[in-house]
């Protein structure tokens, strides 16, 4: 009786092995949702762009470079192999379109150059070398605490010139007086030479 007893366990045991391989092994969809999308940092970051590009671009979060850059049609074979792996496996923080079209206006990479191994602290030839080929205007912002808009703008501004700001708002049909004396721009204008380069800009404030 005892051993009839073991067996059944033994079997038990043994069945409950072999239905768990299936559900964890043989499911073809072992997935489950993520809590969160983005991370804090990015979530705030991409707040404060918003608010610093206003309607004048869309943000695309997370693009593949793939995504905005094609092969000329006269590469060899063996560098559209070679390319075509490379740009789908880079990713872009931000893109920049235009509101009207959503023609590509701008590249955006957070970075984290704490040390080596931060977010993207070192910079990546591929990427850079292919958006300056393409002449996308790439920027790799620093990762820090206490960004405003003000600051967003002014490192855009280094690359696309300034962002206008929005319009004041309407208070029961008068608008909001500003401040009476002259204001300093965000920016200090650049020549012009300046603001054409696609060249990589690390985006360091404060």
């Amino acid at each position: 009786m005892e051993l009839i007893i073991v067996l059944l366990v033994l079997l038990a045991v043994m069945a409950a092995i072999v239905v768990n391989r299936f559900i964890h092994h043989g499911n073809p969809f072992p997935f489950h949702k993520k809590t969160q999308l983005f991370t804090q940092v990015e979530r705030s970051f991409l707040q404060l762009l918003e608010r610093a590009v206003g309607g004048q671009y869309k943000i695309i979060n997370r693009v593949k470079l793939a995504d905005i850059l094609e092969l000329k049609d006269n590469a060899d074979s063996k560098t559209r192999r070679a390319a075509l792996l490379k740009l789908n496996a880079k990713y872009l923080d931000y893109v920049l379109c235009n509101a009207d079209d959503m023609s590509i206006v701008a590249v955006i990479d957070l970075v984290n150059n704490t040390n080596k191994e931060g977010h993207k602290a070192v910079p990546d030839w591929f990427v850079s070398g292919a958006l300056e080929a393409s002449g996308i205007p790439y920027i790799r912002m620093k990762i820090k605490a206490g960004y405003t808009v003000a600051d967003i703008q002014q490192g855009l501004a280094a690359k696309l010139g300034n962002i206008p700001m929005a319009p004041l708002p309407l208070v029961k049909g008068t608008v909001k007086k500003g401040p009476t004396r002259p204001v300093r721009p965000l920016t200090t204008a650049l020549p012009t030479q300046a603001l054409k380069t696609n060249s990589t800009a690390l985006v360091q404030i404060g």
